[in-house]
């Protein structure tokens, strides 16, 4: 990445830590930012310091605050409109309404980064 170049954050939310580990690799090896949460308690907490948000990119099933309540957060905020959230799980077809991708589990990391790609530039 060049100086003065604005690297583009991407929020994974994901409680299995060995996948959310893989996707961050994955995406910083690709030259995204990646800021990571186990789930979407966390994840709110941390949206205050991310700058350059051009993707949410959510696991659906999690402990604690899942993926819907977590999605449905996101869209009432203000700050986020316009931010693409892209949901992934097992059981895909009970994604939100209003998701702008929904990805099934497993992940394909060819996938995960084509979309990734589509609406972040790296």
């Amino acid at each position: 990445m060049k100086n003065g170049t604005t690297k583009h954050t991407v929020l994974v939310v994901e409680d299995e830590e060995d996948l959310r580990e893989m996707i961050r690799e994955a995406l910083e090896l690709n030259g995204y930012a990646v800021i990571i949460a186990e789930d979407g308690k966390e994840a709110l907490a941390r949206l205050s310091g991310i700058e350059h948000l051009c993707l949410a990119l959510i696991d659906l099933l999690m402990p604690g605050m899942n993926g819907w309540d977590l999605f449905h957060e996101l869209e009432r905020r203000s700050e986020l409109a316009g931010v693409p959230i892209v949901v992934y799980s097992s059981v895909a077809g009970r994604a939100p309404k209003g998701a702008t991708r929904v990805l099934q589990k497993p992940l394909s990391f060819r996938d995960l980064l084509a979309t990734v790609r589509e609406y972040c530039a790296a």
